[in-house]
Formats: structure tokens, C-alpha cells, sequence
């Protein structure tokens, strides 16, 4: 049992270890993505930086599978590589948020065609009154962030809710056993009760 403990515990570390690791270059890659102009080697970075992704859910995947839980705790694991838990933030990607955009535009052009040639065009006067305003990239990403840690909450809140329920469960099953055991007891003794009067019944008679 212990063995097997301490190999579940090795395991662990060593798929945490690779889990911090590719965090890391994804953040890395995600960075020269950004900043690079290059035509093909944005679309080289691109393949890799989508690999190392897909790699950080395998390796996340593989430590729920191991642990039964979706929350990890890499505090040794960190001090050892002299990192701080904020570097293990896995940031949105930045080209998701301009394709997203692009494609928003592209939806806009085709919904302002579609209205002018069916002659359902917005005057000109409720569009200038209507115009969204545009926000700056990086406060669009701290946005998204605040609603994943939202999310993220709600997703943690979940999880103790569903393990209160389990210990409650647990308890109620281990009450109700111990008095069904309790009636299967007091069955027996009255069972005894009755066989020892018939057979004092029997010898007076």
C-alpha cells in the first residue's frame, strides 16, 4: 500500500513537473507570436504553440485522471524551479481575441450587405447615435481573464458542494446501517426470547 503511495506520489510530480514546464514555453511562444512579423514563421510558431497546448490538456487530463481532483497543489514543486504561482497563469491566447474580431467584422460586412439589398438599411443617423466603442486589446484580455476566474469560482463551488454532498451521504449510509444493525440485533434477541419460552413452555406442559 505504501509502494503504492509513494510510486502515485512520484507519478504526480513528475507529470507536474512537465505540466509547469510547458506552461511555461507556451507562455514563451505565445509572447514571439505576438511580437513576430515574419509571415512563415508565425505560421511555424503557430503549429508549435498549438501543439504545446494541446500538450498542457493532455498533461492536465492525465493529473485529474491521477489524483481525482481538479485542483493541484505544485508549492514544492515551484520552490524547487524558483517560480511563483503567478507564473503558472496560462494567459489567452492574443491571436484568438484578433481572429475573433476578424471574423465579428467580417459578420458585420456581410449583416450591412444583406440589410442594404434587402432595403433595410440603418440610417445613417441611428448608426452614428448607436456606434460601439472600442476597447483597447489589452483590457478586452483582462476582461476575458476576470470572467474565466469567474467561471473558475463558480466551477470550485461546485466541486465542495458535490464533496459536502458525498460526506453527507456517507454519514447518513453509516447512521442508517448502524440501525438497521441495531433492529437486526433486537430481532435476534426476541427470536431467542420466544424459542427459550416454548421451551419452558414445553417442559411445564
Amino acid at each position: 500500500m505504501m509502494e503504492s503511495q509513494s510510486n502515485q506520489v512520484f507519478i504526480f510530480q513528475m507529470l507536474a513537473t512537465f505540466y509547469i514546464k510547458y506552461v511555461q514555453i507556451f507562455r514563451n511562444l505565445e509572447d514571439v507570436y505576438d511580437q513576430i512579423i515574419h509571415p512563415q514563421k508565425r505560421i511555424l510558431i503557430r503549429k508549435i504553440l498549438d501543439g504545446v497546448m494541446g500538450r498542457v490538456l493532455e498533461l492536465k487530463n492525465e493529473m485529474v485522471e491521477l489524483e481525482l481532483t481538479e485542483f493541484h497543489y505544485f508549492d514544492d514543486i515551484l520552490q524547487d524551479l524558483k517560480l511563483v504561482p503567478q507564473q503558472l497563469d496560462i494567459p489567452i491566447p492574443k491571436y484568438f481575441l484578433k481572429e475573433k474580431l476578424e471574423v465579428i467584422k467580417g459578420r458585420e460586412k456581410i449583416l450591412a450587405q444583406i440589410l442594404a439589398d434587402t432595403g433595410l438599411d440603418i440610417p445613417e443617423k441611428f448608426s452614428q447615435k448607436y456606434t460601439v466603442k472600442g476597447i483597447p486589446l489589452e483590457e478586452a484580455v483582462k476582461l476575458i481573464q476576470i470572467a474565466e476566474r469567474a467561471r473558475q469560482g463558480r466551477l470550485r463551488a461546485m466541486f465542495m458542494k458535490q464533496i459536502f454532498l458525498q460526506e453527507y451521504r456517507a454519514k447518513q449510509a453509516k447512521t442508517l446501517g448502524e440501525k438497521v444493525a441495531d433492529v437486526g440485533a433486537a430481532v435476534l434477541q426476541i427470536q431467542k426470547v420466544r424459542v427459550w419460552c416454548s421451551c419452558c413452555w414445553g417442559q411445564v406442559s
